[in-house]
């Protein structure tokens, strides 16, 4: 028993030493995830749902001067604020003009006097919409991954939560990218959400699919960072007026040798005429879209080069589901 004790003590002193000495390993050892052999990849465009941290002012045509948008709403008259049915069901059967609320705008608290008009639950939301695209999902676990960035607004990080949904989209509008200008892909969301997001970071979106409406499942491997070459590969496009997914060819120009994991895998360039000729070039919304590279799934398109539209960066799909 004697030495069993000291046996454990000496094990918990070792590991206690570990965690002191080099929390940055253990942190990292605890934030990678397994790999999947095989996934289905996406291309879908979606629209993604962003929880804010707390109920939202947002109105186009701001025309009060007591409120700006993205201002946080924390409490009415010292009554917490959860969300907008919180705001609608105090001012309905309160009889005040006027309202004391405590706001958070650009990270500090205020205390300001709003109106019942200023009030108006259909001002304020609890999520922000972005639209991107599907990269993969992991037949297996039932997983997806998305994006292939971080997902800000305005570099303001105490606006929006790490948690929202995702929604299918019909396209609706294609806005052409061009010499000096990058387009955009916008899409009117469907009804259902097919699933929840747990994590954001630098490396896209993670989350759990809850309902699956995705048609076309196509399989393909999964590739490491070394499976990368110069040359040949394809960016993988499934627009909602088409029933397959489309393979478009790009040309990858530069790659960066990494060890660990970071945001600028490779450099390529879009060299597909049909590509060209429908949107011009790489277009915003399309952040993660699949890369696929001799029969795997390589990476996610992250960037486009601000100063040429057919250009852009891609994240290694390894670092992508690791983090």
């Amino acid at each position: 028993m004697k030495k069993s004790f000291k046996t454990n003590l000496k094990m918990f002193l070792i590991i206690f030493t570990l965690i002191v000495l080099f929390p940055s390993c253990i942190h990292s050892m605890q934030k990678k995830e397994e790999i999947p052999s095989e996934v289905i990849i996406g291309g879908e465009l979606l629209q993604i749902n962003m929880d804010t941290q707390k109920v939202m002012y947002y109105k186009r045509d701001n025309k009060f001067k007591n409120l700006e948008n993205f201002d946080l709403i924390c409490k009415i008259d010292n009554k917490k604020i959860k969300n907008r049915n919180d705001i609608f069901n105090y001012i309905i059967y309160n009889k005040a003009k006027n309202y004391k609320v405590l706001i958070l705008r650009n990270g500090k608290y205020e205390n300001i006097m709003l109106s019942k008009e200023e009030l108006n639950p259909s001002y304020f939301t609890e999520y922000i919409p972005f639209c991107a695209t599907l990269t993969y999902i992991d037949p297996k676990e039932n997983t997806f991954g998305a994006v292939g960035h971080n997902i800000r607004v305005n570099e303001l990080n105490d606006i929006i939560s790490k948690q929202g949904k995702i929604y299918l989209c019909n396209v609706v509008e294609i806005k052409k990218s061009n010499k000096c200008e990058i387009g955009s892909i916008y899409g009117k969301m469907k009804d259902k959400s097919q699933g929840n997001i747990y994590k954001v970071n630098d490396f896209g979106a993670k989350g759990k699919i809850t309902c699956d409406n995705f048609k076309d499942k196509q399989i393909y491997k999964v590739g490491k960072v070394e499976d990368v070459q110069l040359g040949h590969a394809s960016l993988v496009i499934s627009n909602s007026t088409e029933e397959n997914k489309k393979f478009y060819d790009i040309n990858i120009t530069k790659i960066n040798n990494q060890d660990e994991p970071s945001t600028q895998g490779f450099e390529f360039e879009v060299v597909d005429k049909d590509f060209i000729n429908s949107y011009g070039g790489i277009l915003q919304g399309m952040s993660g879209s699949p890369i696929i590279q001799n029969g795997k799934i390589i990476g996610a398109l992250s960037h486009v080069l601000a100063t040429n539209t057919k250009e852009g960066v891609g994240l290694y799909i390894e670092w992508m589901m690791e983090k």
